[in-house]
């Protein structure tokens, strides 16, 4: 008898089981992705030496990798929606002190837009980075010339953000969490 309510107590607990975790059309689960960081960004410029050094004075970045690929064959060109013309000249991984990582790309070829996307078109982005003063942050870019986008906002959470730009016309964010009460 026990083992027919153990057996009973088993099925009703999978099939509760397997139909919570199925959504209503009965399709499989998919699993997903074990991923919990992010590694690290990646931001096409127009001169990868002056970018890295903006970063490293900036915010002390240190150099880990820099490759300079040679050619790269047309098959991966097109997987990857680049350009026919275009070249992959050099790209190079910056570290900060926190283990977060930039990549920076350069590319040349007459058919490039040098001009940085317009943030509310597809594949815009921005970068993020964590200050533990906001206030001196925005103080450094503005004493480095950098545009401003908007002075330091501060959410009902307590976290404080400002946006400035890349000397090459990238936006980049600055963060802080507020103080642990």
């Amino acid at each position: 008898m026990k083992t027919a309510a153990f057996a009973a107590l088993a099925l009703t607990l999978a099939f509760t089981t397997a139909h919570a975790a199925t959504p209503a059309a009965a399709s499989p689960v998919t699993p997903s992705l074990q991923a919990s960081v992010i590694d690290h960004v990646g931001i096409n410029v127009p001169d990868i030496d002056a970018a890295t050094a903006f970063f490293n004075e900036l915010v002390g970045a240190k150099v880990i990798s820099d490759v300079r690929p040679g050619a790269i064959p047309a098959e991966w060109k097109a997987s990857f929606n680049w350009r026919e013309s275009s070249e992959l000249q050099r790209f190079t991984m910056l570290q900060l002190n926190g283990g977060s990582k930039i990549e920076l790309f350069q590319y040349q070829g007459p058919q490039i837009d040098h001009q940085p996307p317009h943030e509310d078109d597809i594949g815009a982005t921005h970068i993020a980075l964590r200050t533990t003063d906001i206030d001196r942050s925005l103080a450094v870019v503005k004493a480095r010339g950098l545009k401003v986008l908007n002075e330091p906002i501060t959410n009902p959470d307590g976290i404080r953000w400002f946006y400035v730009l890349t000397p090459w016309g990238s936006q980049l964010e600055l963060v802080s969490l507020p103080a642990a009460s």
